[in-house]
């Protein structure tokens, strides 16, 4: 994988909000993407309940996290750039007094699939779907998403982002090519409730045009 991505190819998998209907996509009619699409959009790949991995997709260059950093469990992996970013981002925090966990990177669909029946069992589907993604819709499964809590609050609710470490992941991660993937203000947009602790990798320079811009990625997509 690479970030620098071909300017047609992010125009085409960028049109997707305005446009899904016209094409028929939806929640419930999905855009699947192909190996040779996934692969060759690179970090800045869409992925979401409208636009969808390849079944059984495995990223590649996934990395081991817990011989680099602070973890909340063992045999955790990520995208193996994104993971070196995520170092540095990590001993940058710790340098201002920030002690950094990362709770959750890669997940396989069957983990995902997991995830999403439990949630629908226990919230029902109108509010598990605005939680958790539907498997193969997941950033976590394209090895790009990161989890990112505190030693202080280990909890993924919204009172994160008022914590210190919540503040300086939010001011700070586009710094390391990451940027909040479901803010407060565009979960009409994205259809996820804000998740102050979800961040995406993207790559350095896309992450601060984003981060400037005040868009989401759908919507940073769709005007490029």
């Amino acid at each position: 994988m690479n970030n620098k991505t071909p300017f047609c190819c992010l125009m085409l998998l960028g049109v997707f909000a305005l446009t899904a209907n016209a094409q028929g996509y939806s929640e419930k009619n999905p855009y699947i993407y192909s190996v040779q699409e996934v692969e060759k959009e690179g970090f800045m790949l869409l992925v979401n309940k409208t636009y969808r991995l390849p079944e059984g997709f495995v990223p590649q260059n996934l990395e081991r996290a817990d011989t680099k950093l602070r973890c909340e469990r063992e045999n955790m992996f990520l995208n193996s750039t994104a993971l070196d970013y995520l170092e540095q981002m990590f001993t940058a925090a710790k340098k201002e007094g920030i002690d950094l966990i990362f709770f959750d990177g890669w997940r396989e669909e069957s983990l995902q699939r997991t995830y999403y029946v439990n949630k629908i069992a226990e919230k029902g589907h109108s509010l598990a779907t605005t939680l958790v993604a539907p498997p193969r819709g997941s950033e976590h499964e394209l090895g790009l998403a990161a989890d990112i809590l505190s030693t202080a609050h280990r909890m993924r609710d919204g009172h994160f982002a008022l914590t210190a470490t919540g503040k300086w992941l939010i001011a700070n991660c586009w710094k390391y090519g990451f940027i909040l993937r479901y803010p407060q203000n565009k979960i009409e947009i994205t259809r996820f409730l804000f998740e102050p602790w979800h961040y995406r990798f993207v790559g350095i320079d896309e992450a601060a045009k984003i981060t400037q811009s005040g868009l989401c990625m759908e919507e940073y997509l769709l005007k490029k």
